[in-house]
Parts: structure tokens; C-alpha cells; sequence
């Protein structure tokens, strides 16, 4: 297709169904000998990410396309892969229950990853930052991922547990059950304003002590300004404002970070720690509502 004019790209577009092209790239995803395999997934369904983001994204994951295919086992897991707005976060995170009163590495007894992937972020959790942990669970759409990550967790006898679910049927698969630690980082960017604002609500309503997101940083002004989402020109991703969403899902931000244009490892900086405006007390964990 990189011989295609732009005229004939977007005949082939106008022409042939979007569910045919969907397979076609789903075929070109497996061919691994084609090195530009990415780029020619993003030509065949331009339109579709233009007119539906979320559900362009939703697929591209759910079949372990472009950006999807660097989850990998022997590229993710490990503290040396872990990148280091993760180690950011992670280290905040310690702090912030440090300053509740609580021993990370002895009172958190929960955690549940939204957007989970391989579960290696899990994995960097149980063995580095909440070793008492005893259920560390998580949900992602990305099958290949999920069956590549739990056969590598098992391996190594890892409590963490992860399954094949969409991030908006979280009250469906989680229950009543509530979690001391809820993450998500990352993977809202991949959705419309609307429905991350539903995810972060349901997340809220299964958080113990605390939720902890990660959002793609807005270069010029403090997300927490932003009135709308803004959209990442180079690849179609949201920059929301994650303590918006929090406040309207009847929550509270009790820690924040945000560093603007900065890059770090690749990423930008931007954490949200929030709680649910009530709590119990106790550690919350895995409680019915």
C-alpha cells in the first residue's frame, strides 16, 4: 500500500467494507516478516479511527495489533523494563499510603490493574512494592496478551491473575468486591471523555484506599484546566482531565503530578491519586458496597 496514491488509499477505504478490512488487518498482523505491518493496519482503517476512536482502539488491542504488539513477555517483565513514569508512580504511591499511616509493604493486601496487558506492571507490584500482597488481579481485551502473560506468570509461581475482559464490563466482572489498590495507567487515553469517565467511576466504587491513574500529560496547561479532552495529533489518543472525571464520579484527589510538556522515558507525567469521597474503615479490602 506505500506505492498507493493518497487518492487510490482512500478509494480502497470508500470501497471495500470496513469488516473486510478489519481481517485483512488482522492478517497483516501476523505476518511478521512485514516490517511495516503497523503502518499498513493504520492506512486500512484511517476512517474507522477518525469516526470511532474508542471502538479503532478497542480493536487494535483486542487483536494485538500496532502498538499492542510490543507487549511482549521478553521485552516487558522484569525491573529493568519497567519504565520509569512507572517507577514515578509507583514510588508516589508508596508515599501517599505512607503518609495514611500505612506499610506499604505490609498492609496492602489488594490490588487490581485495569488495562492489565501482560500483568507485568502486577508483576512489578508483587515482587517490588507490595510483597504481602495476596490478591493481585487484572483485566485486559488484548487475548494474545493475556495468554502469553499468564502462561510467563505461572512459570514463576506469581499470585497475579489476569483475564480477558473489557475495561467497561468492570462492575460485571469485578462484583462487589473491593480492592485496597486500584491502577490504571495508561489506558484511558485510548477512550472517548465519556466512557473513561464511566471507567473511573466504576473504578472508584471498587477502590479501598486508593486509585491510581496515569493520563497522557497536555504540553501547556495543567490538565486539571482542561474544559474538553484534547486529541494527540499522532496517534489519535485523549488528553482528558482525570481529576475531573474523578470529582464527577463523586470522588476526592488527595494527590496529583503533573509536569506538562516534560518526557520522561517516552511518557509524559501526569498521576491522579484519588479516594472515594466516603470510606470505611479497616483496610477496605475486597468489601461488598
Amino acid at each position: 500500500m506505500g506505492a498507493l496514491t493518497h487518492g487510490a488509499k482512500r478509494a480502497l477505504r470508500a470501497f471495500v467494507p470496513l469488516a473486510v478490512r478489519k481481517r485483512a488487518a488482522i492478517w497483516l498482523g501476523g505476518r511478521t516478516w512485514l516490517t511495516p505491518r503497523h503502518w499498513w493496519v493504520t492506512e486500512l482503517l484511517r476512517d474507522y479511527a477518525a469516526r470511532d476512536p474508542d471502538g479503532y482502539h478497542r480493536f487494535l488491542w483486542a487483536h494485538h495489533l500496532g502498538y499492542a504488539e510490543t507487549y511482549e513477555v521478553a521485552r516487558r517483565f522484569g525491573a529493568e523494563n519497567i519504565n520509569e513514569t512507572r517507577r514515578l508512580l509507583f514510588a508516589d504511591l508508596r508515599e501517599h499510603l505512607t503518609g495514611l499511616g500505612m506499610d506499604p509493604q505490609r498492609e496492602v493486601h489488594s490490588v487490581f490493574e485495569v488495562g492489565c496487558s501482560i500483568g507485568y506492571l502486577l508483576r512489578f507490584l508483587e515482587t517490588n512494592v507490595f510483597p504481602a500482597a495476596e490478591s493481585l488481579e487484572g483485566i485486559d481485551i488484548d487475548r494474545h496478551a493475556v495468554r502469553a502473560g499468564s502462561a510467563w506468570l505461572a512459570g514463576q509461581g506469581s499470585k497475579v491473575r489476569i483475564t480477558v475482559a473489557d475495561m467497561a464490563d468492570l462492575d460485571r466482572v469485578v462484583g462487589k468486591r473491593r480492592f485496597d489498590v486500584m491502577l490504571c495507567a495508561g489506558v484511558l487515553m485510548y477512550l472517548r471523555r465519556e466512557s473513561a469517565a464511566q471507567v473511573v467511576g466504576a473504578m472508584l466504587r471498587r477502590t479501598g484506599h486508593v486509585l491510581a491513574l496515569s493520563g497522557l500529560a497536555h504540553p501547556e496547561r495543567d490538565n486539571a484546566e482542561l474544559e474538553e479532552s484534547g486529541v494527540r495529533a499522532r496517534d489519535g489518543t485523549f488528553i482528558h482531565n482525570l481529576d475531573a472525571m474523578v470529582q464527577q464520579a463523586g470522588g476526592r484527589v488527595v494527590r496529583r503530578r503533573w509536569e506538562g510538556a516534560r518526557v520522561v522515558d517516552g511518557n509524559t507525567i501526569y498521576f491522579v491519586f484519588a479516594e472515594r469521597a466516603t470510606t470505611t474503615s479497616g483496610s477496605g479490602r475486597e468489601q461488598g458496597t
